[in-house]
């Protein structure tokens, strides 16, 4: 009950109608998700904000349209108030989309992870000329990974500047760079018949290399596939260049292992920081590309 009635206490900054229904989506991270249901039976997504800014949120709304435009289906922010889409009650801030059927795909095929490349192609393809500020959302960020090392004094910092100095030399390549998803991982996508529908989350955007998307994908599957690092490589890189107006370079390709030592650092990194089940598992993915 007392998490009904501090839904519903959100809700109705937006509507009258009582939520009767709220299911929190434990796989969230950076801020609480909720899939909720009113009493006129419609519904919603829920997110309480931890830590977004106004500005990354009108940001997100214009990508939104970008990736709706280009046929990719993704949540829309509603308008709480006019022209505001952050509700706030007493110190709890939050955004509302409605709810979108489907389910993240539970296991993995050689067609899903093609279709998460040709995923992040698209999304490379249609987001490209936004801009998008730094901002505290973008875990992937070399600076906020930096930053981040430099304050964790745990037992596996060594661990943790290993790949982060092994992987950030991507960063000096001058390679080819996209607005990114920064976080499209299983959990962040609905999949039909091994083919993604709807994309989810995009709070992490950052402009940077576009390899840093693909690795980030590329650890996802590894933790939920047993699938060899050569058959996720490929795959990904497939299907990208299936999709993508400008298919990876030669060099691209040949640094994707140190990029995903990279993503696998600065994971690492983040759970580290939050005492969360996942640094250790990150660690190792990230050590078994490491050449």
């Amino acid at each position: 009950m007392a998490k009904l009635d501090r839904i519903n206490n959100l809700f109705h900054e937006y509507s009258p109608t009582n939520v009767v229904k709220a299911t929190k989506n434990d796989e969230a991270f950076a801020n609480e998700v909720f899939d909720i249901t009113a009493a006129d039976n419609q519904s919603y997504f829920l997110k309480v904000l931890k830590s977004q800014h106004s500005s990354v949120i009108a940001n997100e709304v214009v990508m939104q349209q970008r990736l709706l435009n280009a046929g990719i289906i993704t949540p829309e922010y509603i308008e709480i108030t006019p022209g505001y889409y952050v509700g706030q009650y007493e110190n709890e801030r939050f955004l509302l989309s409605r709810y979108i059927p489907g389910s993240s795909p539970k296991t993995v095929s050689p067609k899903l992870i093609k279709s998460f490349g040709a995923t992040l192609a698209k999304l490379h393809n249609c987001l490209d000329g936004v801009t998008i500020p730094d901002n505290d959302m973008q875990w992937l960020n070399p600076k906020s990974v930096k930053a981040d090392i430099a304050t964790y004094n745990g037992s596996v910092k060594p661990a943790l500047e290993g790949l982060f100095t092994y992987g950030s030399a991507i960063f000096n390549l001058n390679l080819p760079r996209a607005v990114t998803h920064g976080d499209l991982w299983l959990s962040n996508v609905f999949a039909e018949d091994d083919e993604i529908t709807t994309v989810f989350d995009l709070e992490t955007a950052e402009e940077t290399a576009r390899i840093v998307d693909i690795a980030r994908t590329y650890t996802s599957i590894r933790f939920s596939s047993d699938y060899s690092v050569d058959k996720v490589i490929d795959s990904l890189v497939d299907g990208y260049n299936s999709a993508a107006n400008e298919q990876l370079t030669s060099e691209e390709i040949a640094n994707i292992r140190q990029a995903i030592a990279y993503v696998c650092g600065a994971c690492a990194t983040w759970h580290a920081v939050h005492g969360t089940r996942y640094r250790d598992p990150y660690i190792q993915l990230g050590s078994e590309v490491k050449t």
